[in-house]
């Protein structure tokens, strides 16, 4: 998989941190990957990759920057007046500009168009701008290998657009391979309230709380989703993949501006009826999950202002002890080795 996404893009940006390294294919809209010790951590999806389909969005994986909301009044995944889900080329096809700055920072830029289900067009400054860690110290102790990386995505409208007529903010879908078996979870300041389930349907006894924290298990055939709230002073989210023996943490901060409600429904309560910090997609067989991080809309005098989302991801790869301890010692989060599916 490797090898195929470096093929792909002779143009790719390379970061290099830790035992890994931040891959930017420019031919891949702006897409962000990630490898450690020679393994392709993010998914990819390499049949779509070589043949790329005509008329259908190709959901090819790594961390990917959406504007929110995807459903609603507010829409940018629907068009105005039809029912049917799509992504705008804007998202999906345009090749953006990325330039290397220095060895551990890169830039993302281009500039796009979108409308929303209103029929409401915004021109936007796209920018995504990554970084590495010069120095990995985050698992100095540890036996584990790590990398990480941080990025600050931004949505800068172009003209004057009025709040009564847009909902706009940054939104990071980071997707990684698998769904069985894999476990995630969220450190909450407040557990009252702390999740939101109106997107797919309630995933029941895939959920279960614990002291500071709740757990989600991944699999089966129906797809879920969850939004960790705003309200519920939410410090990270992550997942334990035991299968390949890896740990991936993300961690975003709430921004000045409004938050609300982003998922793919109709939202029949209205755009402000949840405001969600963390989401998190079981994909269930189409095999894949993702970790989000959620912006917030910035207003000025009335108008969508620049919005911006930082988000931070670490990825750390290990034996199971040594993982739980580090979620112990530095996230505070104690999971308990029976509430894990056994490494096959």
């Amino acid at each position: 998989m490797l090898k195929a996404l470096r093929a792909h893009d002779p143009q790719t940006i390379e970061l290099l941190c830790g035992k890994g390294s931040v891959l930017i294919p420019p031919s891949l809209a702006g897409r962000i990957f990630c490898q450690l010790d020679g393994e392709l951590v993010h998914r990819l999806d390499a049949a779509a990759l070589q043949n790329p389909s005509p008329a259908q969005y190709d959901n090819l994986g790594g961390n990917s920057l959406w504007p929110a909301p995807e459903g609603g009044l507010f829409a940018f995944n629907y068009p105005p007046d039809k029912d049917e889900w799509m992504v705008q080329d804007g998202i999906a096809k345009a090749v953006p500009n990325v330039s290397q700055e220095t060895g551990h920072r890169a830039v993302v830029e281009k500039r796009i168009t979108l409308t929303n289900r209103k029929g409401v067009r915004m021109d936007l400054n796209y920018r995504r701008v990554v970084t590495v860690a010069e120095d990995m110290t985050l698992a100095k102790g540890y036996r584990l290998d790590t990398m990480g990386y941080r990025t600050e995505d931004i949505f800068e409208p172009v003209g004057e657009y009025r709040a009564d007529d847009v909902l706009l903010a940054p939104w990071s879908l980071e997707q990684f391979p698998g769904a069985e078996g894999i476990v995630t979870f969220g450190r909450v300041a407040e557990a009252k309230d702390a999740l939101n389930i109106d997107f797919y349907g309630d995933p029941g006894e895939r959920i279960s709380w614990h002291a500071g924290h709740f757990l989600f298990r991944l699999g089966g055939t129906a797809r879920h989703q969850i939004g960790v709230k705003v309200q519920s002073k939410p410090q990270c989210i992550g997942a334990l993949d035991l299968r390949r023996s890896m740990l991936f943490l993300r961690k975003t901060e709430i921004q000045p501006g409004v938050y609300f409600n982003i998922a793919d429904n109709e939202q029949i309560n209205g755009p402000y009826s949840t405001a969600d910090l963390y989401s998190i997609f079981n994909g269930g067989e189409l095999g894949f999950f993702e970790l989000e991080t959620i912006g917030a809309m910035r207003e000025i005098d009335g108008c969508a202002g620049v919005s911006i989302l930082p988000s931070e991801t670490l990825i750390l790869k290990g034996d199971q002890d040594e993982l739980l301890r580090y979620l112990a010692e530095q996230e505070a989060l104690h999971l308990n080795p029976s509430d894990l599916p056994a490494m096959a």
